[in-house]
């Protein structure tokens, strides 16, 4: 929960000021960043994915058992798919909003990820 939710809220911070903002710097720093904030963010989210495959490994527990597994692989396969979207943006200006929807349903199943990692930790 404490490493993927600032990464979440960053990003969000970021992509909710340039789209407010008339300001054409705010726009390019927030469209320099926002590539940027989600390239840690992914790979932040595949170590803590390692880590967490590693202990369900060594102490003999079954890897996707837990909701909290399964929407952690989920997103990182998302987060892949919503990286190579922006590559075929000028063939198809309409992926534009794909990867606008995407990327709030991404972090929409992050924010829940959290929430299930938070219990999942409680639980134990």
């Amino acid at each position: 929960l404490w490493c993927s939710l600032p990464w979440v809220v960053m990003d969000l911070i970021w992509v909710g000021k340039s789209a407010l903002s008339d300001d054409v710097e705010v726009k390019a720093k927030a469209k320099d960043l926002h590539p940027k904030l989600l390239a840690g963010m992914f790979f932040f989210f595949a170590l803590g994915a390692t880590g967490g495959i590693t202990s369900l490994l060594t102490s003999d527990k079954p890897i996707l058992e837990s909701p909290h597994a399964v929407t952690g692989l989920i997103g990182l396969a998302l987060l892949t798919v919503q990286t190579i979207l922006p590559s075929l943006f000028e063939g198809n200006p309409n992926l534009r909003n794909v990867h606008g929807l995407l990327g709030s349903g991404i972090m929409t199943l992050f924010l829940i990820h959290s929430v299930l990692g938070l219990q999942l930790g409680l639980s134990s």
